[in-house]
């Protein structure tokens, strides 16, 4: 009876430890998957973007100065900005020295990025700042702009505009004035 007693504790203890092996696996397994697949969503896909723009952005001075924001999704966006018929393309960034967040549009008129924050000065939620805090963004079809908060009359649109905004907060319009991108306050 000792003999079978001594083996059934044994074998109890074999099963825990086969449980526990198989629940410590499981774990392991899920963290890694958890933690690719968080690392394959900060990876920035660039299949769509035509190669003229993707030299300007990822060479040069431009690289040299900024990273694309793979934290926003979508990290870019198309859309006629400046009103001449052809596609133009407007990055999220994050300036490397000081990690300031902004816009960078490539105009295909001008064949170069333009850089709204990220460390330039811009007027931006009825602030002048350097750091465009912003979590979400659309293209804004060109139409007629309604009213916004404030008391400045909406300007009519020579491009798409950007609908800038931080969730359950501000939003407002960055648009081409024919000269300079600027911001029209939609939101509080």
């Amino acid at each position: 009876m000792y003999f079978g007693t001594h083996s059934s504790v044994a074998e109890d203890w074999t099963l825990q430890m086969t449980r526990n092996w198989k629940r410590k696996t499981l774990q392991f397994g899920v963290a890694v998957l958890v933690i690719a697949s968080i690392c394959l969503a900060q990876q920035i896909q660039v299949e769509n973007i035509p190669d003229e723009v993707l030299v300007d952005v990822q060479t040069g001075t431009f690289e040299r100065s900024y990273a694309l924001n793979g934290h926003i999704n979508p990290f870019y966006l198309r859309g006629d900005f400046d009103g001449d018929g052809k596609a133009d393309y407007a990055f999220a960034v994050i300036s490397k020295k000081d990690k300031t967040k902004g816009i960078g549009i490539w105009l295909s008129s001008q064949k170069r990025v333009l850089v709204l924050g990220a460390g330039h000065p811009f007027e931006y939620a009825v602030l002048i700042t350097k750091d465009m805090n912003f979590d979400v963004w659309k293209v804004y079809g060109k139409r007629e702009v309604e009213q916004g908060v404030t008391k400045a009359h909406p300007q009519k649109l020579v491009g798409e505009a950007i609908l800038v905004g931080k969730s359950e907060s501000a939003s407002g319009l960055v648009y081409w004035t024919g000269k300079a991108f600027t911001w029209y306050q939609q939101g509080d």
